[in-house]
């Protein structure tokens, strides 16, 4: 049987990086996905994001893994347009390191050592970001919370 961590070693060896989905069975929190493998092959900080479907969230992933790998460095605390389809634009923050145990296990058990966590905040459907005051959404609050 192969264990979790020979399993991430071999996405990472195959596609750079490994996909990781997170869901609460009782429904209370937003699921979320982040990446691990960015650090590695990329020397970029891992991304996660919090709140959309798992296809969405593993798409969006992909597409900053091929940026990435191309040589985009994403920067913090700057709305960053191309992310998304559309002109839509997104944010990313610095997941808090003391969440990272929490939010971030599987990766932090893979790594053994500290990491660089970016949470990507998504817009509403008028362009405004979660951290901007008249935003529509709340299902990315749980991320504000923890950056």
């Amino acid at each position: 049987m192969t264990s979790t961590t020979d399993q991430i070693e071999q996405n990472i060896a195959k596609y750079g990086w490994q996909f990781q989905f997170v869901f609460d069975n009782e429904g209370e929190h937003p699921p979320f996905a982040y990446s691990i493998g960015f650090e590695e092959s990329y020397n970029h900080p891992e991304i996660m994001i919090f709140g959309l479907k798992r296809e969405i969230m593993h798409s969006m992933l992909s597409h900053v893994a091929s940026e990435i790998k191309g040589g985009k460095v994403y920067e913090l605390d700057k709305k960053t347009k191309n992310v998304f389809s559309g002109d839509y634009d997104v944010m990313f923050k610095n997941l808090n390191e003391s969440f990272h145990p929490e939010y971030a296990g599987i990766a932090m058990d893979y790594y053994n050592k500290p990491i660089r966590i970016y949470v990507m905040l998504w817009p509403d459907k008028n362009n405004v970001l979660p951290t901007e005051s008249n935003c529509q959404l709340t299902v990315q609050n749980e991320a504000l919370g923890i950056i």
